[in-house]
């Protein structure tokens, strides 16, 4: 009887270990070949692994097999010195979920689409001002050293998997013209009185984040349209969380009463007072920092760059 009972455990475990293996993301991606027009789970698992490797003009996953994962595959088997088919088979599977897989880096010489998809996303961001002619020289070089240098990651010149994801991310720097800070502050001042309507950014009504959108952009930064909490999120900003060093053309990120989450934002414009575009009042107005609401409810600034 304990001889069976020993059998049958034996059994149950090595039935668990198949069913785990099963569901770890090579076998997941090796169960069937992978190819343009598939989805799931294994699509979002070969997605996240050649991400990681710096191989995709995208940096979330889908789950959806299109034409650029497909670009991402026939740029991993072409350096990895397998058939550039674009189709994930066994042999593609097995090496990509591997040590051996090898990632996508990009450096001086390099030649191909790969480098033109680069300096396409790269002019796209401001950084790069020649035609995408898929050769990395000096001018690319320049140019995603500068892209490093803004996101604060080791800039030197190569573009490896970390640069690539940043580069290709919703949230990449743009490179901005040289402006001065306060100017976001007086273009704001001059929107007072103005009407708050929800998602809008001027020129005649303006919400909350539509305000400083729109007070950025006019002082000469390139900037995308966020939320107030968009906006925060922007680590590439400097933050400040002590209000007696901000300065002028700081932006202001504030929570409220009933939530931690950051729902508003004002712009600083000096001695303890800000302009922002208030729901509450439905014009946009200053307030002073110095407020009991506005001083609890203030989370953190972030000074454009």
């Amino acid at each position: 009887m304990t001889k069976n009972k020993f059998i049958a455990g034996a059994l149950a475990i090595m039935l668990m270990l198949v069913m785990f293996a099963a569901f770890t993301p090579a076998a997941l991606a090796a169960d069937a070949a992978l190819g343009l027009g598939s989805s799931g789970n294994a699509v979002t698992a070969l997605q996240n692994r050649l991400i990681s490797l710096g191989y995709c003009d995208f940096s979330s996953a889908s789950g959806y097999f299109g034409a650029l994962t497909r670009m991402a595959v026939i740029r991993f088997q072409c350096i990895n010195g397998l058939n550039g088919d674009g189709i994930v088979g066994s042999s593609t599977s097995s090496l990509l979920y591997s040590s051996s897989a090898k990632s996508l880096v990009i450096n001086t010489g390099a030649y191909g689409e790969a480098v033109a998809a680069l300096q396409s996303r790269l002019a796209a961001l401001g950084y790069f001002n020649a035609s995408a002619t898929g050769y990395y020289g000096s001018v690319t070089k320049a140019a995603v050293v500068d892209f490093q240098r803004a996101c604060g990651i080791a800039a030197d010149g190569i573009a490896g998997p970390v640069t690539r994801v940043r580069l290709f991310s919703s949230g990449a720097p743009y490179k901005q013209a040289a402006s001065s800070q306060s100017k976001i502050a007086d273009i704001a001042l001059a929107q007072l009185g103005k009407a708050y309507v929800y998602a809008t950014q001027g020129p005649d009504t303006f919400d909350c984040s539509g305000l400083a959108y729109y007070s950025m952009i006019n002082a000469g930064y390139r900037v995308d349209r966020l939320s107030a909490a968009g906006y925060s999120a922007l680590s590439y900003w400097t933050k400040i969380t002590d209000a007696s060093s901000l300065q002028k053309g700081d932006l202001l990120f504030f929570k409220s009463d009933t939530s931690s989450y950051i729902s508003h934002m004002g712009i600083y414009i000096g001695g303890g007072e800000f302009v922002h575009a208030s729901s509450g009042q439905g014009v946009v107005m200053t307030s002073s920092l110095s407020n009991t609401y506005w001083a609890r409810n203030f989370v953190f600034a972030r000074r454009v760059s």
